[in-house]
């Protein structure tokens, strides 16, 4: 037990490290200096590669237009998280001693199909449209692993990335896979809309009604045109701008600190004894009847909508409006309350080992089994990593515009639909025929 307790000990130091202030990557994004954090995020890189530093630095890299690098470290992301779906053993045991910070972080299904969102823009940034269609390529052939691994799988944020592989495959004139992609996001929006909020974009059924017309599938044109009406052709001489509006955060997770009642005549050896536990959540009892208050720290994650939640874009006479295209925020908090009870179960069994060392520890020697709690006690923390420069939301506008270059004017408007902010945005060229792809951020 003695020899235990500096090994404990060096793990709580461990823990409790970080390479970087997540502070100071945020100030310069939100004072317009992203090259400010992509150096700071270079010079305090971790000597292994991590999912969630190559998020970061694959997010910043990509707003200060280091799209290769932004690329790159997403791609590491995404390797080490289809690794991790692999357990560490030696790191699971661990855990179950320490704190679940010590269990390999995989990524949530929406931070990695996030990742082929950014990739795609990095690829259409680069003038590679190519390489943008294999991103939409390997982020429908993740879609088709989660629903092949769970048969109850949300579908959270799957109707997005299908309707952004639309767009890219129609922009590369690839019209049966655009229309493959636009049936898929018709389909998964409805499958997560009760939960996420997030109706079907209007855009969806326009476009399932223009590719059957183009490619001449009478039966089906006429369905979709009778349920979502004519779609207008694009006026001569005209591109297409396609904007996705990224505003504010997803909510960071905190940490929560949660009290179990041990009662005296519980057997806190048995197997079964942490599931019994987790219904005393919030419970109270007579103080005669307790054994021991087990403190244990688990995450929580709270909504922080942004200010700006919503846009509308003029470019001269013609104008157009964000439409919601995904909720991260409603995503990440629906997707930790599934994930909660098993947190708090595995939090449990955690803390009832601790609770059974130290007991067995004071028996022993009073001193030993005060050492054996606090070390106990500082060793318990709540896993708390994420992708945390994630947007709140996305809103996307489409807009054909006349050939050349523009500047786009941007008006950000709160909750009441009333402009509280804009920006103009120059340069912006529009091809004849093309789609012209463009990310915007605001961090209010």
């Amino acid at each position: 037990m003695i020899k235990t307790l500096p090994f404990l000990l060096i793990i709580f130091l461990m823990i409790g490290c970080a390479g970087y202030k997540f502070q100071e990557v945020i100030e310069p994004l939100e004072t317009g200096n992203p090259e400010n954090a992509y150096t700071y995020l270079q010079k305090h890189a971790p000597k292994e590669p991590d999912i969630p530093y190559q998020f970061e630095f694959g997010l910043v890299a990509h707003y200060a237009n280091h799209f290769a690098e932004s690329s790159a470290a997403l791609d590491i992301a995404g390797d080490i998280a289809e690794d991790r779906y692999t357990k560490s053993v030696s790191k699971e045991l661990g855990s179950l001693v320490t704190s679940d910070k010590l269990r390999p972080y995989s990524a949530t299904e929406y931070e990695r199909l996030l990742s082929h969102y950014y990739r795609a823009l990095n690829y259409a940034y680069l003038n590679q449209l190519d390489g943008a269609l294999v991103e939409c390529r390997r982020a429908t052939a993740l879609i088709n692993y989660f629903k092949g691994e769970d048969e109850k799988y949300d579908f959270f944020g799957t109707g997005f990335l299908a309707y952004l592989s639309g767009m890219f495959f129609e922009a590369a004139g690839e019209w049966n896979d655009a229309l493959i992609s636009y049936k898929q996001a018709a389909e998964y929006y409805k499958n997560a809309a009760e939960k996420t909020g997030v109706g079907m974009p209007p855009d969806i059924g326009k476009a399932l009604v223009r590719l059957t017309r183009k490619l001449g599938f009478t039966d089906e044109f006429e369905r979709y045109q009778e349920q979502y009406g004519k779609s207008t052709s694009r006026p001569e001489n005209t591109g297409e701008l396609i904007l996705f509006y990224e505003s504010g955060y997803v909510p960071s997770k905190a940490e929560e600190n949660l009290i179990f009642p041990i009662l005296k005549t519980d057997d806190v050896k048995d197997e079964k004894f942490p599931s019994k536990l987790m219904t005393r959540e919030g419970a109270t009892y007579e103080e005669v009847k307790l054994e021991y208050l087990l403190r244990v720290a688990i995450p929580t994650i709270d909504s922080h909508r942004p200010r700006f939640s919503g846009i509308r874009v003029a470019v001269g006479e013609n104008q157009g409006r964000g439409v919601l295209v995904e909720d991260i925020e409603t995503i990440a908090i629906e997707t930790f309350n599934a994930q909660r009870p098993m947190i708090l179960l595995r939090t449990l069994v955690r803390a009832v080992g601790k609770y059974l060392l130290t007991r067995q520890a004071g028996k022993k020697n009073e001193t030993l089994g005060l050492l054996t709690n606090l070390v106990g006690v500082l060793t318990e923390q709540a896993d708390k990593r994420s992708w945390r420069t994630l947007p709140n939301q996305i809103f996307m506008v489409r807009m054909p515009l006349p050939v050349g270059t523009h500047t786009l004017n941007l008006s950000f408007l709160d909750a009441n639909g009333q402009v509280g902010g804009s920006q103009s945005v120059p340069d912006i060229k529009i091809n004849p025929n093309r789609i012209t792809f463009w990310n915007h951020r605001t961090y209010e």
